[in-house]
């Protein structure tokens, strides 16, 4: 009797197991307080994203003008946009990009990037107007390079995958306003408080570096003037194309 018992018992218990691991996996918090609101069966398709209300990124049907789906992270502001190689990247105000698809209502990445939403702080207080973080795409977009005065970091486009990072040593700063992306090389001043240099970034990280012709100080602040050695002035900023504003620059 205890054995039939047990018996019946034992697969009450996995079952009550099973359905209670499912409700939670139903009612856990999304990942990094993402805020996900999908397309109902009526809704339009999309082909294209852009900043919505709120503070969230939409995704839209550019004929119709429709939105499909919306995406948001409470709190938080999608700075720029970037459309490359079937992925459109957003840059969030607190250094965290997301890697994101129209036609599918999912985030399909995150990677935070350490010291940007610093930076991004500080152009915003200076109302700096030239570039401050630059994006640069390699191989048609299948790659792309972030760059901040305190960390150049290579990223795989489709799964946000970090391909190589770079810090400068202490006492030194990368200047984004005076990069440019030549070819599949960005060229960037690094200047230091005793030297300077200049240094050639691709999709594998830094490919060369060679000792600037008279020393530099530290990175000027945001909108300083003054030329860093070797580069030639910033370039102006891109007009339409992606979406949002500065301080974000896309090499294109």
């Amino acid at each position: 009797m205890r054995t039939a018992l047990l018996g019946f018992l034992a697969p009450l218990a996995l079952l009550a197991t099973a359905l209670l691991g499912s409700a939670v996996r139903d009612h856990r918090p999304a990942p990094f307080g993402d805020d996900l609101v999908a397309r109902s069966a009526d809704a339009a398709s999309a082909d294209a994203l852009r900043p919505g209300r709120y503070g969230s990124v939409q995704a839209y049907d550019r004929r119709s003008g429709r939105s499909a789906w919306s995406y948001r992270r409470p709190g938080r502001t999608p700075l720029r946009l970037v459309g490359m190689a079937g992925t459109t990247v957003a840059v969030w105000d607190d250094g965290m990009l997301t890697g994101m698809s129209p036609d599918e209502p999912a985030v399909r990445w995150h990677r935070f990037v350490p010291g940007l939403a610093g930076w991004l702080a500080e152009l915003r207080r200076s109302r700096a107007g030239g570039p401050g973080v630059l994006l640069a795409p390699f191989d048609a977009g299948r790659e792309f390079l972030v760059l901040t005065p305190g960390l150049v970091v290579t990223y795989t486009t489709s799964d946000g995958a970090i391909r190589t990072d770079t810090l400068p040593p202490p006492g030194c700063g990368y200047d984004p306003g005076r990069a440019r992306l030549i070819g599949q090389t960005v060229v960037v001043s690094r200047p230091c408080a005793a030297h300077g240099t200049v240094e050639g970034f691709g999709r594998d990280g830094r490919r060369w570096q060679i000792v600037a012709d008279r020393p530099a100080g530290p990175p000027s602040a945001p909108g300083a003037a003054g030329a860093a050695p070797g580069l030639p002035p910033p370039h102006p900023r891109p007009q339409g194309g992606d979406s949002g504003p500065p301080p974000v620059d896309w090499a294109p």
